[in-house]
């Protein structure tokens, strides 16, 4: 039996490292449901290791989408990433099942729960001589020196290192003669999808042993020959290469840095990153907060609990 396509899905949230995966499969196979990815790295084939997919035996266990569904050498944008999900997540209500979302990248959540404003659309030729720049001065900081003279906002919110939205930010400047900032925000972009959103969280010391523990466990498990083997194939300038651990794997395999110097940067950056996610948590409205400290035994069943509720509200006294 299919179910309405405006029913909720639910959204599993959190930081990274907090335990979203094993927890999302929990309550899928309780909810019946299917599992939707929204974390930007994880649609990209062949980057297993350092974006913490998914195990084959955890898929095994429920349906997975929109995994390993992008050519490193082509650009997923948050548009693209909300129409695939708005359209998978119809076919999972048709087979009379749950979307259950799960991931880490909050403005691709935004774009499928609330859309995307207008926005200037791509112009591939101003990107190649952004490009071109960034090749004939030797590296990324030019071009963050110039976002800085005409987008002080964005070169504020961005690291000196984030490529490809320091290229969008200029793309957009030098075709529009507006800064990327004045442009509306998503959250305004239209009626929001219905949903049930739930977030685990973990206190700060305790996440934290849990992010340098991760980061430790990826290169033992073998980061650095994956992302060797990668580069045999794609080139470095692929856009999941600049994301978090894979970007210190690629300096260590080109001989710019060690790998003790790498590992200090990757959990730098996690930390870093989990921060801004717990930032963009914050600000969305209706979450339903769960302590990870508590275990997935307990905090299945408060989940459990308000997605059933939520079934129920409307329903007639």
């Amino acid at each position: 039996m299919a179910l309405d396509p405006e029913q909720p899905v639910v959204v599993i949230a959190g930081p990274t490292g907090v335990g979203k995966t094993e927890f999302s499969v929990r309550i899928a196979e309780e909810a019946g449901g299917e599992i939707v990815n929204y974390d930007s790295v994880q649609l990209y084939r062949g980057f297993d290791i350092g974006s913490a997919k998914p195990s084959q035996e955890l898929r095994a266990r429920i349906p997975h989408h929109l995994f390993d569904i992008v050519d490193p050498t082509e650009d997923m944008n948050a548009a693209q990433y909300g129409t695939l999900a708005a359209r998978t997540c119809s076919e999972i209500a048709s087979r009379g099942c749950r979307a259950v979302l799960t991931g880490g990248t909050g403005f691709y959540l935004r774009a499928f729960l609330s859309g995307l404003p207008e926005i200037a659309p791509r112009h591939e030729a101003t990107r190649a001589k952004i490009r071109r720049i960034r090749q004939r001065t030797g590296g990324d900081v030019r071009l963050y020196r110039m976002l800085q003279r005409v987008d002080p906002p964005t070169a504020g919110r961005l690291a000196s290192g984030d490529r490809h939205r320091i290229e969008r930010a200029l793309e957009v400047y030098v075709t529009t003669g507006l800064p990327i900032s004045t442009w509306p925000r998503p959250a305004a972009a239209g009626p929001r999808r219905p949903a049930i959103m739930i977030a685990l969280t973990l206190e700060r010391s305790l996440l934290v042993q849990r992010l340098d523990a991760r980061v430790d466990a990826m290169y033992e498990g073998g980061l650095i020959g994956e992302t060797r083997a990668l580069l045999e194939q794609y080139p470095a300038t692929c856009r999941p290469f600049s994301s978090i651990g894979y970007a210190e794997a690629v300096q260590i395999v080109i001989g710019k840095i060690d790998q003790p110097s790498a590992m200090v940067e990757t959990k730098r950056r996690t930390r870093a990153y989990a921060k801004r996610q717990m930032t963009w948590l914050r600000s969305e409205p209706d979450i339903v907060w769960l302590d990870a400290a508590r275990g997935i035994k307990d905090n299945l069943a408060a989940a459990l609990r308000q997605i059933e509720l939520d079934r129920f509200k409307e329903s007639p006294a």
